[in-house]
């Protein structure tokens, strides 16, 4: 695992890649910053941590999916790979973290947002702290989905088509959810993964949520070992 993880890290930082994420994401959210707190003069960060900025998240983890396996099958490295000594669980677990890592990288813009609230306003540090960990958990369940979505396909830009309307769509289900009849609510709210974040935006450290987002991303990571194990003896 160590190695694949070495290897991704490097693939992200030796090549535009990570740079282009970790820009893309810096620009989106200090956009939505702007838009959502700094016009609104308010030092709150339960509007810009949730919906606006899982919309940047989105676009970022939809880059991520076409470099997973995706980008291996295009450089015809994904038999080298499947055929190295790697467990599969290592190679999945490797690509996993070293797509979380470079996305916490891209994440740590957001404290200089909070450095300038804090120059003019108060903040919260509660809430940011259960806002920030919500925000985490969310995209290491997304990180998850694209790296299942790219371990199905052979485009890479399928990939992040497909990650993108995964992850997209269901947030447009959720919210307008409010306009659904009572029984259809109850089961959009259990299967769609924003509706668990709503106790971290109001300053909640939620564990049923907490376990949720791990459980949904540890499935989802077993679900692609077993898919590319069947890639390997296919």
């Amino acid at each position: 695992m160590s190695a694949v993880l070495k290897r991704e890290l490097s693939a992200y930082f030796k090549t535009p890649v990570g740079y282009l994420l970790i820009g893309s994401y810096a620009l989106f959210s200090g956009l939505i910053f702007y838009l959502v707190v700094l016009r609104s003069l308010t030092s709150y960060t339960g509007d810009y941590f949730g919906f606006w900025l899982f919309l940047a998240d989105i676009v970022v983890v939809s880059i991520f999916s076409m470099k997973f396996f995706a980008e291996d099958r295009k450089n015809k490295t994904d038999q080298l790979l499947l055929t190295s000594p790697a467990s599969l669980y290592g190679i999945v677990i490797g690509k996993f973290l070293g797509a979380f890592l470079v996305f916490a990288a891209a994440f740590c813009v957001n404290f200089v947002y909070v450095l300038i609230l804090d120059a003019f306003g108060n903040v919260d540090y509660g809430m940011l702290f259960t806002n920030v960990l919500g925000s985490l958990l969310v995209a290491a369940v997304m990180i998850a989905v694209g790296l299942l979505v790219s371990s199905l396909t052979e485009s890479q830009i399928g990939a992040a088509g497909i990650t993108f309307a995964l992850l997209f769509i269901p947030m447009l289900i959720d919210l307008f959810s409010g306009f659904m009849p009572p029984f259809l609510r109850q089961i959009v709210s259990a299967v769609t993964i924003y509706n668990y974040y709503g106790d971290f935006k109001n300053g909640m450290l939620s564990l049923p949520a907490v376990v949720y987002y791990l459980s949904v991303t540890a499935i989802l990571l077993f679900l692609t070992v077993r898919f590319t194990e069947k890639r390997r003896w296919s």
